[in-house]
């Protein structure tokens, strides 16, 4: 068995558009199919994110009685998306159990919203929403999350479209090979992958810091700084001023110059 762990990197530097997921495969498996099954898999955790934000923004225009619908679903899938879930606990992700957390939500947002979400001409009639200039904000901005999650073609820069290659180590894999090819016979060999368009370029490596630790490490050092110069400016130096902390006193009295004052000029 081959271990995947999935990452996909945000296209923006600082971005906290970060994600990653595990699949678990057969090592005779073949790379084209699998690298299909994680693109398909990774486009729908995308659409899952941004459906868990409209959701969020929905349910503080539902009634407190009807919220928890919402609030649950939304809940749930969060805490899928987690990155300690992969990290931590080292769960694998599924297109099925995504593909069930979509439906939770959309299910949630019929419940809250049922005249807006009702009928198979629904997308429509919220585009329609959209488009009509009469619409007031509150409206409009409703309908719009609606449609978020309503229209399965809603798509996003994130969304990976066309044939995709998959990469490891700098390099993409070929297609038609099986896992066995790249990563040997050992069992249970993890591999960092990513997906990118095929024709396109390689996925961006990943920085020595992620944008978290950075950040970290830089407060650490503002800290250190601020306490440098409280301590600085604590100290009392006026000792440096004095005659026994001059470096060149001994000097000066052996010489017999200890005492001679010049005259400025």
């Amino acid at each position: 068995m081959v271990v995947l762990i999935v990452k996909r990197l945000p296209r923006e530097e600082n971005s906290k558009d970060y994600d990653e997921f595990q699949m678990t495969v057969p090592g005779s498996a073949n790379v084209g199919d699998v690298t299909d099954m994680a693109t398909r898999l990774q486009n729908m955790r995308v659409r899952l994110k941004w459906m868990i934000v409209a959701a969020k923004e929905l349910a503080k225009e539902v009634e407190p009685s009807s919220r928890c619908a919402m609030d649950g679903a939304w809940g749930e899938a969060e805490r899928y998306l987690a990155l300690e879930r992969t990290t931590v606990s080292k769960l694998d992700s599924t297109v099925a159990e995504v593909s069930a957390l979509c439906d939770t939500i959309k299910g949630a947002a019929m419940i809250c919203f049922p005249q807006q979400c009702s009928g198979a001409d629904a997308c429509a009639r919220l585009a329609a929403l959209l488009d009509n200039e009469d619409t007031d904000e509150k409206s409009r901005s409703v309908a719009h999350r609606l449609l978020s999650l309503l229209d399965e073609e809603a798509t996003t820069p994130d969304i990976v479209k066309g044939p995709t290659v998959m990469w490891w180590s700098g390099k993409p894999l070929t297609r038609d090979s099986d896992f066995i090819k790249h990563a040997g016979k050992n069992e249970k060999t993890k591999l960092m992958v990513k997906i990118s368009p095929e024709g396109g370029s390689a996925p961006p490596r990943e920085p020595g810091l992620d944008h978290r630790t950075q950040q970290e490490m830089m407060a650490y050092w503002y800290r250190k700084q601020e306490e440098q110069k409280k301590l600085v400016e604590d100290e009392d130096i006026s000792y440096g001023n004095s005659e026994w902390a001059n470096p060149r006193g001994l000097k000066s009295q052996l010489s017999g110059v200890a005492n001679v004052q010049f005259k400025p000029s």
